[in-house]
């Protein structure tokens, strides 16, 4: 990754900061990263926590390269069609879009010139979209409000593709947290037991089209080139050019 501008930052993580710290950190580099996230069945070999631990991951990683503070992860959305899965839980996104929007204004007003917002969860893209491009035009023109996720927040810029727990998920998992990754995992021969709440695969039928939903398949509840050949160099090219193009607009955001 291309740090030219020097070493490592020092950021934090906001839940563990008391006031006179936060305010340091506002006065030094007021910038906030803000993962989402979402619980959801990322096939048998990542976590159903993928999500926001992709997105938390980056987040860390631009906050090492500008300062700032990086946010809890928002595990709590919804929209993308894999409700039905085991271990999956969608929440109303009416209402989560009402929270993102109102910490954002609340960060703007604490202070933050530059608010970070990206989402490891594909559909929360519309969410975003409807909810902050209204906030985007309240906020004083010295703050820099930025929101997506990987494959849309850098856009055009940077391209970055993308899939469900297949290749490039898996790639990008490989890249930021191996030990997460279980690739042994993708074996045949599981049951509908271990797939769908009570065994019932008849909800099968309101999963997102293309997705594997064969239990006993071992790319069951992916979408995109199986996650077995995925690389863990390629997903990390692709990262490091998103990494590298954000932090470089916060940082001139800041100077300007």
């Amino acid at each position: 990754m291309n740090r030219a501008d020097g070493p490592p930052a020092d950021w934090h993580r906001y839940e563990r900061l008391r006031p006179d710290q936060l305010n340091a950190v506002v006065a030094d580099a007021p910038v906030a990263y803000w993962p989402l996230g979402l619980l959801e069945h990322h096939s048998w070999h990542l976590p159903i926590g993928f999500d926001g631990l992709k997105a938390d991951a980056l987040c860390m990683e631009m906050a090492a390269c500008t300062g700032g503070v990086v946010l809890p992860v928002m595990w709590w959305g919804g929209g993308g069609g894999h409700g039905p899965f085991l271990w999956t839980h969608y929440q109303d996104e009416t209402a989560a879009g009402e929270v993102v929007a109102t910490t954002v204004r609340q960060l703007a007003s604490f202070g933050f010139r530059a608010v970070v917002v990206l989402a490891g969860h594909y559909p929360w893209q519309q969410t975003l979209d409807a909810k902050l491009e209204p906030v985007r035009r309240e906020l004083a023109p010295d703050v820099l409000l930025l929101w997506g996720h990987e494959g849309t927040i850098a856009a055009p810029r940077v391209q970055i593709p993308g899939d469900h727990a297949a290749y490039w998920e898996t790639s990008f998992a490989l890249a930021l947290f191996p030990e997460r990754v279980d690739m042994a995992a993708l074996r045949p021969g599981r049951s509908a037991t271990d797939a769908w709440p009570g065994g019932d695969d008849s909800v099968a039928a309101d999963i997102y089209p293309g997705v594997d939903t064969d239990a006993a398949s071992p790319t069951f509840s992916q979408l995109g080139t199986d996650a077995r050949t995925a690389d863990a160099a390629k997903g990390r090219v692709y990262l490091d050019r998103l990494v590298e193009d954000l932090s470089g607009r916060v940082r001139a955001h800041l100077r300007a």
